[in-house]
C-alpha cells in the first residue's frame, strides 16, 4: 500500500466522518451519561492490552458494580462482566457518548467530542518516546485530545512534558507511572516465567526481543528485518556461554516481519507487549518508546539505527539527539555486535536513561487510576 497516494481519498474519508460522528454522538449523548459506565480503548480498539487494559482490570476488581465496556476487534477474550463493542460502528460511538467516562490510550479522531458530565483519562501510549507528535509535529493540525482530558497519566518528567506540548493539554497530570509498566516495576522471576508461558517461549534459553518501529514506505505491509538476526545470536552465545533465541514483534502498522531464520519466531500478533519485555533478557528496537519501558526491568536495551539519517529526513523528526543520549546504540552492523560482546556495560546506563527522562514509576498506577475514576464517577456531573 501507498500511503503517500492515498493519504488525499484518506482525508476526504475523515472529512466526512467528522461531520456524520459529530452530529451521531451529539444526538446519542443527548440523554445524558450513564453513572457508571466507563469505555475503555486500546490502539483504537486493535486489542485488549496496554494501559488502558491495566486500569480496566484494576477498575473492576474495586469496583465490581461499574459497567466496563470495550472496544475491541473479533473475538478478543475481556473478563467475565466486561461488555465489548465492535470499534468504528455506530454502537460504539453510542457507547462512548453515553459513558461517564473514557480511557484512552490514543489521540481521538477530530470529530469526537467530550459529552457534557463525561470525563476523559488519556494514558498515552509512548510515555518515554523518541518520535515527535501531534502537535509538536504538526502545528497546524486538530488533535481535540488537550482540549478535552481530565487527566492524563504520565512515567516521567518527560512524559509529562509531552502532554503539554504534544497535546497542548493544561490540566491535572497523575504522575505515578503508566499503568502497564506495574507489571514491569513489580516483576519475580515467577511473573517472568509465566509471562513467557503465556507467550509460548521455551524457558531453557535467553531471549533477545527485537522490536522495530513502523516505516512510512512500508505500512500496511511486511515489515523488513533490518537485524542480522543470526550473527546477533552467534555473538551473545560466544559473550554468555549461554545459548540465545530471538523473538520479533513487528509494529502493528506493518503484517509481521520478513526475512526470519530458524532461531527466530515472529510474534507480531501476540496482543500484549507488556509480556514479551517481560519474557525478555535483552531488547533491540530502534526508535520505539518500548526502550523506554525496557528499562524498568533493569536489563540491557540496544538501540540499533542503521537509517538514522535517512529515518529523520524521511520519517519523523525525534525529540532529542539520539547521538548524544544515555542509551547504548549502534549504526552499523560491526557497531551492534560490538556491543553485543559487552552487555554488563550496556546494562549499567539503564540508570543514566532514568535519570535523562525523570522517570517516577511507582508500581501502582493501575490501581491509583482506578481510585481517581472510582472517586469522580460519584461526584456531581458538570
Amino acid at each position: 500500500m501507498n500511503w503517500k497516494r492515498i493519504r488525499p481519498l484518506y482525508a476526504g474519508l475523515i472529512a466526512v466522518r467528522k461531520v456524520l460522528g459529530r452530529a451521531y454522538m451529539r444526538q446519542a449523548s443527548r440523554s445524558g451519561t450513564a453513572q457508571r459506565k466507563v469505555f475503555f480503548s486500546s490502539f483504537k480498539g486493535k486489542a485488549y492490552s496496554d494501559s488502558p487494559r491495566a486500569v480496566s482490570e484494576a477498575l473492576q476488581a474495586l469496583r465490581p458494580d461499574i459497567d466496563i465496556v470495550w472496544q475491541v476487534r473479533g473475538s478478543v477474550r475481556l473478563p467475565q462482566g466486561v461488555r465489548a463493542v465492535r470499534p468504528h460502528t455506530l454502537a460504539a460511538l453510542r457507547e462512548i457518548a453515553t459513558a461517564r467516562c473514557v480511557v484512552d490510550n490514543f489521540n481521538r479522531p477530530a470529530y469526537m467530542r467530550k459529552s457534557r458530565g463525561q470525563l476523559y483519562v488519556q494514558t498515552w501510549h509512548g510515555d518515554r518516546g523518541f518520535k515527535k507528535m501531534l502537535y509538536d509535529l504538526q502545528p497546524e493540525g486538530d488533535f481535540p485530545d488537550g482540549a478535552q482530558m481530565d487527566l492524563a497519566v504520565a512515567g516521567s518528567d518527560f512524559g509529562e512534558k509531552l502532554y503539554r506540548s504534544a497535546f497542548r493539554y493544561a490540566g491535572e497530570v497523575l504522575k505515578v507511572g503508566m499503568p502497564r509498566n506495574d507489571a514491569l516495576v513489580n516483576a519475580t522471576p515467577k511473573a517472568r516465567l509465566e509471562a513467557r508461558r503465556r507467550v509460548g517461549i521455551a524457558s531453557d534459553a535467553k531471549i533477545l526481543l527485537y522490536a522495530p518501529t513502523f516505516r512510512e514506505a512500508t505500512v500496511g505491509g511486511t515489515q523488513p528485518m533490518n537485524l542480522p538476526a543470526q550473527e546477533a545470536l552467534d555473538a551473545l552465545e560466544r559473550a554468555t556461554g549461554e545459548r540465545w533465541r530471538m523473538i520479533v514483534r513487528a509494529h502493528d502498522l506493518n503484517r509481521g516481519m520478513c526475512a526470519l531464520g530458524a532461531e527466530v519466531a515472529d510474534l507480531s500478533d501476540y496482543p500484549e507487549m507488556t509480556d514479551l519485555l517481560l519474557s525478555a533478557d535483552l531488547l533491540i528496537t530502534d526508535y520505539s518508546s518500548c526502550a523506554g519501558d525496557f528499562i524498568l526491568t533493569d536489563r540491557p536495551v540496544i538501540l540499533y539505527q542503521p537509517d538514522f539519517e535517512k529515518f529523520i529526513q524521511q520519517d519523523r523528526e525525534l525529540y532529542f539527539d539520539l547521538q548524544t543520549c544515555p542509551y547504548a546504540r549502534a549504526e552499523t552492523p560491526h557497531a551492534l555486535l560490538a556491543l553485543l560482546e559487552q552487555m554488563d556495560a550496556v546494562q549499567t546506563r539503564n540508570e543514566a536513561v532514568r535519570r535523562f527522562y525523570g522517570v517516577c514509576e511507582t508500581g501502582r498506577a493501575s490501581q491509583t487510576v482506578a481510585e481517581w475514576i472510582s472517586a469522580r464517577i460519584e461526584s456531581e456531573q458538570s
